[in-house]
């Protein structure tokens, strides 16, 4: 027994370091940094779990080499879980409010909260040194903390209604191309409401329609071929969500980040050398051309569509001809998996039905926009804030209303100005060179300065709006 405990000793110092060295910096990192609400709530988490955790192997006995061996995998479960959380601390504590572009993905989340269920809900952005943007498994956050509260049961639970998101670092200064992390929301509602179960079981129906001898397979092959499909259809899924949520603010991201208006040549046809190897399939998402041929679909049947055709900007070009490519033209480029497209198409019904579920009785923010979107555009032109715009509602010259534009307007108005109207504003500038590359990058980058600022005041006239009056000390105010 001397010599088990000699052991414990050793492995119980040693996972006592590995989790302190984890969390060391944290708390001082924390205290000297800026960051959002959601940051914080996760952070404490992780504080309050490693306090916990600490406590415990503090605490750690056993009377006998019986009770020895019935726990000492204990600390194999904790050290596991904290290998886990290794990956997420140190891109939460880069990501604080001077590296992620908070006032943007503030204003997309509060867009976020007006899908039923998610008032509260908030997220966490983390730095990755990958490109694409990821949400991060919450359910997989909940289990590990499940774990952990099966040994210690007083150590915290994950917090309810968080999500995590993972952006690339290089992302942390634009405004536009952050408006792609409404997918990674997307899989978070994707996930809490259970699509998963439902368009598995349409993938197995599609499947044993289209697929010759499916059910000669085995249970195993089956099975195999339903998550293929049901991976794709959760990520055709996320993008109606993004569609859904933001308008074709989203879509033109999407286009943008995957250089997709390559595919057309300079007289704005569609090329097939270049369209065809953004027709590749992968084993986790669609290829970039089907999932914004699908985008395009949806927006053509939303009130958007007709707005996008009168666009000058070359990404509606692009949606417009999207229409012409078939199904067969999809198979045809994927020689290995080009056989479940057919079922994925099949399925796209219940794809669209899931996020028409997802976004029940929320408006999809277009009749604001056609409202406000000039107004948005005539400050952008004249290098103004869009914060609150002054519209003339009679000819009457001191009739003016004075109306803030919600994120949803000035993300959607702020990417068609920077689309369309970029070298308008640049040639109206005394001096500045449209054919300038450094030119063109200062401006590009005031026009997302300048909407991400209009976001920003927004949010600050509804926190406004709702002080309590009271709370604030207002001796005029009503007292209950």
């Amino acid at each position: 027994m001397l010599e088990q405990r000699n052991y414990l000793r050793h492995d119980l110092t040693a996972l006592y370091a590995f989790i302190e060295s984890i969390v060391e910096g944290v708390v001082s990192q924390r205290n000297s940094t800026a960051y959002s609400p959601a940051a914080i709530r996760f952070l404490d988490f992780v504080h309050a779990l490693a306090a916990s955790c600490k406590k415990h192997l503090a605490n750690w006995r056993v009377q006998d080499d019986e009770e020895f061996e019935d726990r000492r995998e204990e600390l194999g479960t904790i050290r596991a879980a904290w290998r886990e959380l290794h990956k997420l601390i140190k891109p939460a504590l880069d990501a604080d409010t001077l590296q992620v572009p908070s006032a943007v993905v503030d204003g997309i989340v509060r867009r976020f909260q007006e899908i039923h269920g998610y008032h509260e809900t908030e997220f966490v952005l983390l730095h990755t040194a990958e490109f694409n943007y990821v949400q991060i498994r919450t359910a997989d956050l909940r289990n590990l903390s499940a774990k952990i509260r099966a040994i210690i049961p007083d150590s915290p639970e994950f917090p309810t209604n968080l999500g995590v998101i993972g952006m690339p670092y290089s992302q942390g200064r634009t405004a536009f191309a952050n408006c792609l992390v409404a997918h990674e929301m997307g899989h978070f509602v994707y996930r809490d409401k259970t699509f998963e179960s439902s368009l598995q079981t349409a993938a197995d129906t599609a499947l044993k329609s289209v697929f010759e001898n499916y059910e000669g397979q085995s249970q195993e092959q089956k099975d195999r071929l339903i998550r293929c499909v049901a991976r794709w259809a959760e990520e055709l899924f996320c993008d109606l969500f993004g569609v859904m949520l933001l308008g074709p603010c989203y879509t033109f991201a999407y286009i943008e980040a995957y250089d997709l208006s390559a595919v057309l040549d300079s007289a704005g046809a569609i090329s097939e050398e270049r369209m065809q190897p953004r027709m590749e399939f992968y084993e986790y998402h669609p290829s970039h051309i089907f999932r914004l041929q699908q985008q395009s679909v949806f927006l053509r049947e939303s009130h958007w569509w007709d707005h996008i055709c009168k666009s000058q900007a070359r990404f509606s070009t692009l949606l417009q001809l999207l229409r012409c490519i078939e199904t067969d033209a999809h198979v045809a480029q994927n020689p290995t998996v080009g056989r479940l497209v057919p079922a994925l198409s099949a399925i796209v019904p219940e794809i669209r039905k899931a996020a028409f579920t997802a976004f029940e009785e929320v408006d999809d923010g277009f009749a604001l926009f056609s409202q406000l979107n000039r107004f948005v555009r005539d400050y952008l032109a004249a290098g103004v804030v869009p914060s609150t715009l002054n519209i003339r509602i009679s000819n009457d010259t001191d009739d003016v209303v004075a109306v803030s534009a919600p994120p949803l307007v000035l993300l959607n108005s702020g990417m068609e100005f920077y689309l369309t109207r970029t070298d308008e504003l640049i040639r109206s500038i005394q001096g500045e060179d449209q054919n300038q590359f450094d030119c063109r990058l200062r401006w590009i980058r005031r026009i997302e300065e300048w909407v991400a600022k209009a976001i920003e005041d927004e949010s600050l006239e509804k926190e406004e709006t709702h002080v309590d009056p009271v709370k604030n000390g207002d001796p005029e105010a009503p007292r209950p």
